[in-house]
This record gives structure tokens, C-alpha cells and sequence, in this order.
């Protein structure tokens, strides 16, 4: 497909991609239309598009998703940016693009969501760039490398913006289906926002399973490993996983060298638990409701908000504290130019428990108070 100018889209023509094929059209201006989300990508970007980006296609931070992440900077303000680089002309890397941008454009804007710029087709390449949030401290998988344990209240900060993130996704009737620490970015102040929604699933009004095989096996929940429909909840079994490394430092399932390995641990074997004594039993309960084999009784995002372990110890730390502790373990900032994956890319809850008040506002206060100087 011409996109003007010597753009060019290549289109699989497959008997499995026609119906790809048909929601695709080219508009008289060369911009390209999807059919089913009406999303339009061309050289001028999405909607109205933030302007000139310059992209370092030598500074790679990463790959996934579908593409390459390489560090960029919004020319008019020098504000730096994540621009994902996708070649489009194979299936799957487009398939993940559009679910990707249509993730991002129909979820309300948030602090605990990586943010979507803009979108357009590169005139000289023909890939479509993705420009996103960078966020300069890189993921938690990063953090878990530099650190043996997060304090508590620490964790419990970091776990409250993620469960805010979960809580939008599933309102909004989207299964993430690849929750894990390098999906979850931290920036110098202190902000933690979920990310990368290339393989996320929109539900729908009216569905609330799904049947595929996609993720990182490591964080699969016990359900989705077995080949049943899993819903939500898979998303609170991968966030025990993360809470469950972030507390004790180590994978619950050691050295997984297998699939089969990994399906006799979450089939056969009993759910990972903290011991009481070295953690605290606010913890030890909190992840205990997470990693539940049975779906219907891990808690939802809403409900772990409300937990004793997010109510203790939330208000007794604050990003400037979070920020502090980073800095310690030699956390730098992008203006030092660091090479962290800052990858960013674009359901009703699950089962109510005892808790079931939404602590948003409370949440997006805390947040909001730069000056904050609890410890």
C-alpha cells in the first residue's frame, strides 16, 4: 500500500490474515485506516500528534511487544520520549501494534498508565513509530537486579499504583495477560506505571474468558498454564508472582528449565507463600490471596487496595521516600543517560470480598503532593 510520498505498507495476503486485509483501507491523503478501531496512522501521526520527534535509532533500551524501543526527544520542548519502532508488514508485530494503540486510546488517560503520544509511519523507513512515556528509571525487573528485598512500606507504595493500573485496565474490561516486573516502569519521581499492552485483551461487554496462549510462561497462572479460559483474575496470580520477588528477592519457583517443570509447580505443587517472622503477616496474607490456584478466590484489584497490607503501611511513606531509596542503589536518572528497557507501550473486578471500598482519590492526593516529606 502507497502511503504518498514513497510510504510504503506491506499487507500479508494469507488466507489467515483476509479478514486483516479487509479492515484495512487508505484514505485520498495516504494515511491508513483499521476498519474495527477506527485508528488512522500516517506520516502527519494520530490525531493531533505532538509535532517533531527526533528518534536515536543508536540508543536501543529495548525490544518487545512487536518492535524495538529507541530514546527520542519532542523537538519543539526537548522533552524525551520512548518511540517503539515496528516494521508492519509482518502479521503479528501489527496485530500486537493496533491492539497496543487501541489499548491506549480507549482507556482514559492516567497517572498509572504509561502515556501514548503519538503514532505515525516514518517517511524514509515506512515503519510506524510509537512515541510513549519514557520513564528514565527503568522497569522493576531492573530494581530487583540492583536490590535483594523492597522495604515494606516501600512495597506497598509501588503496589498501590500497580493495582490502581490493573483496576483501570479491568474496568475497562482489558486482561494485560503478560503482567511481570519488566512490564512495570519507575521514574525519578517516584511514579510507577504499568506497560506494554501488545498482547492485552479487550473482553468486551459481554465476554469474560478467554482462551489464549500468550505471556510469559514463568508468570502464566495456574489456569492459563492448564489451557483453561481464564479472565481477571490471571492478571492477580502474574502480580503475586512480582510481589512475591519484590519482597523476598528470588522467583518463587527457582530455576525453571522447562515447561513441563513449570507446569508440575503451578499444577501439582503447593501455591508460594512468605513465612511469617521474616515477613510481616499483612504481607504474607496479601500475596496469599494472589496466588490462590482457583481463580474465583484470588482478590481482585480493588479489594487488594483495600488490604491491611496497602492500609498500614501507605501511609507511612511517600515517592520522595521511594525516590531516596532508588537513589541509594544507584539509580540514575536520564539526564545521566542511563540504558534501562524503558519500554512503554499500550475488567469488571473479580469476586468481592470484605474489602470493597475504592481508595482512588485518597491515591491520586498522595500522589499529587510534590512536597511531601513523609519517611
Amino acid at each position: 500500500m502507497d502511503f504518498g510520498g514513497g510510504l510504503q505498507l506491506q499487507l500479508d495476503s494469507d488466507g489467515q490474515d483476509a479478514n486483516q486485509l479487509e479492515s484495512w483501507a487508505v484514505q485520498q491523503d495516504g494515511s491508513l485506516r483499521h476498519g474495527p478501531t477506527n485508528i488512522v496512522i500516517g506520516e502527519g501521526g494520530l490525531r493531533d500528534g505532538v509535532g517533531e520527534i527526533e528518534v536515536d535509532q543508536t540508543n536501543l533500551l529495548g525490544r518487545g511487544a512487536g518492535g524495538v524501543v529507541c530514546r527520542a526527544v519532542h523537538t519543539p520542548t526537548g522533552m524525551p520520549l520512548a518511540v517503539k519502532v515496528v516494521r508492519v508488514e509482518d502479521k503479528a508485530k501489527r496485530d500486537q501494534l493496533i491492539n497496543e494503540i487501541h489499548t491506549l486510546f480507549r482507556i482514559t488517560k492516567s497517572h498509572f498508565l504509561i502515556e501514548l503520544y503519538d503514532a505515525y509511519v516514518h517517511k524514509e523507513s515506512g515503519c510506524v513509530h510509537v512515541a510513549l512515556e519514557y520513564m528514565d528509571y527503568g522497569s522493576l525487573a531492573d530494581v530487583k537486579r540492583r536490590v535483594t528485598e523492597v522495604p515494606e512500606n516501600l512495597l506497598a507504595l509501588i503496589l498501590m499504583q500497580i493495582l490502581e493500573g490493573l483496576k483501570i485496565l479491568h474496568l475497562n474490561n482489558v486482561v494485560h495477560r503478560d503482567v511481570k516486573l519488566g512490564n512495570i516502569l519507575v521514574n525519578s519521581r517516584g511514579s510507577v506505571k504499568v506497560t506494554d499492552f501488545g498482547i492485552s485483551k479487550n473482553l468486551g461487554d459481554s465476554f469474560t474468558v478467554c482462551d489464549t496462549f500468550v505471556g510469559t510462561a514463568t508468570h502464566m497462572s495456574p489456569e492459563r498454564v492448564n489451557g483453561k479460559d481464564y479472565s481477571f483474575a490471571a492478571d492477580i496470580w502474574s502480580l503475586g508472582l512480582c510481589v512475591y520477588e519484590l519482597a523476598s528477592g528470588v522467583y518463587p519457583y527457582g530455576s525453571v528449565a522447562s515447561f513441563p517443570a513449570l507446569f508440575d509447580n503451578l499444577i501439582n505443587r503447593p501455591e508460594p507463600r512468605l513465612k511469617e517472622g521474616r515477613f510481616s503477616r499483612e504481607l504474607c496474607r496479601f500475596v496469599e490471596v494472589q496466588l490462590c490456584k482457583e481463580p474465583e478466590e484470588r482478590w481482585s484489584a480493588i479489594e487488594l487496595q483495600a488490604s491491611d497490607f496497602i492500609l498500614f503501611n501507605l501511609p507511612k511513606v511517600s515517592e520522595a521516600a521511594l525516590i531516596r531509596w532508588l537513589d541509594r542503589h544507584r539509580f540514575q536518572p536520564l539526564k545521566k543517560m542511563s540504558r534501562f528497557i524503558c519500554l512503554a507501550a499500550c475488567a469488571s473486578t473479580g469476586p468481592q470480598h470484605k474489602h470493597s471500598n475504592d481508595f482512588s482519590a485518597r491515591l491520586a492526593a498522595i500522589m499529587a503532593s510534590e512536597d511531601d516529606t513523609r519517611c
